[in-house]
């Protein structure tokens, strides 16, 4: 399984280089407050109108950072059906803010298809890493809200969907390997039943289980966390 773990990799988040060049994709023109300091914009998140900020912010990567920290605000202290909502809504957040949300999936196939033999695979992951915007802030803030073993997160993986169950978990393991010395060396001995796991590790491993157990599961995404160690293939 370790071989493939660059290139499955590579795969998916060089789209990343592509996007970021084009200015579009971090388009301002959603309204003119999105120019603007968005952690003073957005309003209060509540499970009523978090899907649809989330949509307002889809191709605004810093806006929808903004609208994670809401959510991580919004989640503490509600009731239990709102939280699983919440947290649900939160996965999607963290994709658009890393800018791996449906506009990078939705224009990656070709991409993919057409570097399935490169030989560049860890070069193209160390320089999608560099190119992730919020990486670790989302990460941090995943961690911190989405807790195993609660009754409040048994029903958030119910509630969530498949694709977005994995992408947090490739956003997750994403930001361990760029915290660490050597992204390559770090994906190639990245080891999902290891004793030192950190708590995102295990965090990340348990998403990727839980997306893996839905029917729902892109054949992309199954590949991308299969690959990257997190289930088995």
């Amino acid at each position: 399984m370790k071989k493939h773990i660059i290139g499955k990799l590579a795969l998916f988040f060089v789209v990343l280089l592509i996007l970021n060049s084009c200015t579009q994709f971090f388009s301002t023109s959603l309204a003119p407050w999105a120019a603007r300091d968005p952690d003073t914009l957005i309003p209060a998140v509540t499970a009523d109108n978090v899907s649809e900020l989330i949509e307002l912010a889809e191709d605004n990567p810093d806006l929808s950072l903004a609208i994670l920290k809401k959510i991580k605000k919004a989640a503490d202290g509600a009731n239990e059906e709102d939280e699983a909502a919440l947290l649900a809504a939160a996965l999607q957040a963290a994709a658009n803010a890393t800018a791996l949300g449906p506009a990078v999936l939705g224009n990656a196939g070709s991409i993919i298809d057409a570097l399935n033999n490169s030989d560049n695979a860890a070069e193209a992951v160390t320089k999608a890493l560099d190119s992730m915007k919020n990486l670790a802030e989302v990460s941090d803030i995943l961690d911190d809200i989405l807790v195993p073993g609660t009754s409040a997160f048994s029903a958030f993986l119910d509630a969530a969907s498949a694709d977005d169950l994995a992408i947090a978990a490739a956003i997750i393991i994403a930001s361990e390997a760029k915290d660490f010395i050597d992204s390559e060396d770090y994906l190639n001995s990245f080891d999902p039943s290891g004793a030192s796991l950190t708590s995102k590790e295990e965090l990340a491993i348990e998403l990727a289980v839980a997306a893996a157990g839905k029917s729902d599961l892109s054949d992309r995404l199954k590949d991308l966390i299969a690959g990257l160690g997190l289930v088995d293939e």
